[in-house]
């Protein structure tokens, strides 16, 4: 049973912002998953990156639903496409509620999670951003027979330290949040507009999140996650062939993308971040990276000697998977 307006009124206010591009597929299934949750949101943003299918018409005919039930709509249709970010990028800043949920275009959530996420908040007024496990479905629907954080292999020791206050570090070393999964406070979004181009918006939104405020991870799954060949960002279990395979690819070009990341990370918490260890932490991070390109750059014999040398500065398991990482270096093409 949806909670009527009169207690709505007392509770923080919602906004869902929804991006969309060319899914008419699956848009208006998960667009009707909004409007069955057992607490609506207040206001839904959609922002559509000029699709040239259906997805328009489809948005239009659920927003005079969306209308009827006392919901808020913004609907923005682009004429020039901005692409995945920017669009989201866009659609945040018009976000008006006190917890902001991130919707993407070929999910469905489950029922309580509106209600459950902003409980999380209600209980506690230091959290700044919260995500929960997924179910992981095929285009049709169908289970695939495992969840998001499993696909992830978020371990025990992750968890530990995001609920622990360690969180920066965690989500610096790599992203466990998904947006169709994420909620947090508006207030964030004051240190992260605009998106930076280069990051994924799920990644900047957590890592800014742990830096000025406190992440929770909540281990229910709250949305069927969609797995197809369209997904802008999907998930999949590794099989142990890829986990070798992946020792000897060239890793150059990932590596120095993730150190400009890091001075836009740097640029961003500057002067925003009272925490200095986290502009510390990403320098030193993004250094780790510096030293792991010249190591790429080595013909393979030489390399021994600065790995040794990262690996005993303990930066491989700072900010990498230790001797995964150092393994790695010594192996890959490039």
């Amino acid at each position: 049973m949806t909670q009527p307006a009169a207690a709505r009124a007392t509770a923080p206010t919602v906004s869902t912002v929804v991006c969309t591009y060319n899914g008419a597929t699956w848009v208006g299934e998960q667009l009707q998953t909004l409007l069955t949750q057992s607490r609506i949101p207040d206001e839904i943003v959609i922002g559509d990156d000029a699709s040239t299918d259906e997805t328009w018409h489809v948005v239009e005919a659920f927003a005079a639903q969306a209308r009827a039930r006392g919901i808020a709509l913004k609907l923005t249709r682009r004429t020039e496409r901005l692409g995945y970010v920017a669009n989201f990028s866009r659609a945040l800043s018009e976000a008006t509620g006190d917890i902001v949920f991130l919707c993407d275009q070929d999910d469905a959530w489950h029922p309580d999670k509106i209600a459950t996420m902003v409980a999380r908040f209600a209980a506690d007024p230091r959290l700044t951003f919260v995500h929960s496990d997924a179910r992981l479905v095929d285009a049709a629907g169908r289970d695939l027979g495992h969840g998001l954080f499993e696909a992830l292999e978020l371990s025990p020791h992750e968890r530990e330290g995001v609920r622990s206050g360690d969180a920066f570090l965690v989500y610096l070393r790599r992203n466990l949040a998904t947006g169709a999964a994420s909620a947090f406070r508006r207030s964030l979004l004051e240190v992260a507009l605009p998106l930076p181009h280069d990051w994924v918006h799920d990644a900047w939104l957590a890592t800014l999140a742990a830096a000025v405020g406190r992440i929770d991870i909540i281990d229910d799954a709250l949305v069927d996650y969609r797995q197809h060949g369209a997904n802008q960002i999907g998930m999949a279990r590794r099989t142990s062939k890829q986990r070798v395979t992946d020792m000897f690819r060239p890793r150059n070009d990932t590596i120095r993308a993730d150190a400009a990341r890091l001075d836009a990370l740097v640029d961003r918490l500057e002067g925003r971040c009272a925490d200095d260890a986290c502009i510390e932490a990403t320098r030193a991070m993004r250094d780790h990276l510096q030293a792991r390109l010249a190591i790429g750059g080595r013909p393979v014999w030489g390399r021994v000697a600065p790995v040794m040398r990262e690996w005993t500065s303990g930066r491989y398991a700072l900010f990498g998977t230790g001797a995964r990482s150092a393994i790695r270096d010594l192996l890959r093409i490039g």
